[in-house]
């Protein structure tokens, strides 16, 4: 990259109309990945899915739905009490998501202390990407 398209990159308007020079956002989830966090909404989607398994079609009654919560209610008391007892739930990954968790925060840690350009990082954030089709 050269340096006129490096200058064009750093520059940004702030709300006011000035420009001030600052680096780009390298990836939205970059400090996520840096702190090992989560980096989607799985834990969203399993929810959904657990709740949908307890109240048993697509279109329950408010008495189905109301059960359904209560429910969802006591299975949560239980994992606060396990938590509370000093056994967390383990969060289970398969190896290949733990190697590549791996893979992507030593990237993150590379350009978070210089050793890798953005591109350098992209590039390795590239071959990191699977397909799934």
């Amino acid at each position: 990259m050269d340096i006129r398209t490096r200058k064009k990159l750093r520059k940004r308007t702030a709300s006011d109309g000035s420009v001030r020079n600052e680096e780009p956002e390298i990836w939205n989830v970059h400090e996520e990945t840096l702190a090992d966090g989560d980096r989607t909404n799985n834990l969203c989607e399993t929810w959904n899915k657990s709740f949908s398994v307890l109240v048993g079609h697509s279109h329950p009654s408010v008495l189905v739905t109301v059960e359904a919560f209560q429910g969802d209610l006591a299975v949560m008391e239980h994992v606060v009490e396990q938590d509370a007892r000093g056994q967390p739930q383990v969060k289970r990954q398969k190896r290949t998501t733990q190697q590549l968790q791996k893979r992507l925060r030593a990237l993150c840690k590379d350009r978070r202390d210089g050793r890798k350009s953005v591109a350098d990082t992209l590039r390795g954030l590239g071959h990191c990407i699977r397909f799934a089709f």
